[in-house]
């Protein structure tokens, strides 16, 4: 549930093109932003339905090489700390050392590593 600069769609609101039971009305000709965004959730094996989005009310994914980004719902701030997103999250830290690992709420942003959550301050 990202957001959709070319819809005007902020994150975590049902898009309008989204039909219930089907997927995308408009497919075919979707937004660049949509055509770039691998969910985390669909690319991860290791991730079950307990992972899904709209079930642990955070989407993993990677912008970029570098950084992998668990995105919170900011209805459910403290959803990236239940047990099972936390396991993922140390999971992730421990395979992706090349890579930071991020949990973001709204504004707020943390750093996890394998053994430890970090706050980032600006």
């Amino acid at each position: 549930m990202m957001c959709v600069p070319e819809l005007y769609k902020p994150a975590w609101t049902l898009c309008s093109n989204c039909a219930a039971g089907t997927g995308c009305k408009v497919y075919p000709d979707r937004p660049q932003s949509c055509r770039d965004f691998n969910c985390g959730w669909l690319m991860a094996p290791y991730m079950g339905p307990d992972l899904k989005p709209n079930q642990c009310h955070v989407v993993f994914f990677q912008p970029d090489p570098h950084t992998m980004v668990a995105n919170c719902d900011p209805d459910w701030p403290d959803a990236w700390r239940s047990p099972q997103v936390i396991d993922v999250l140390h999971l992730l830290a421990r395979h992706f050392a090349d890579r930071a690992v991020l949990v973001r709420v709204e504004n707020r942003f943390w750093r996890i590593t394998k053994d430890s959550i970090l706050p980032i301050t600006s």
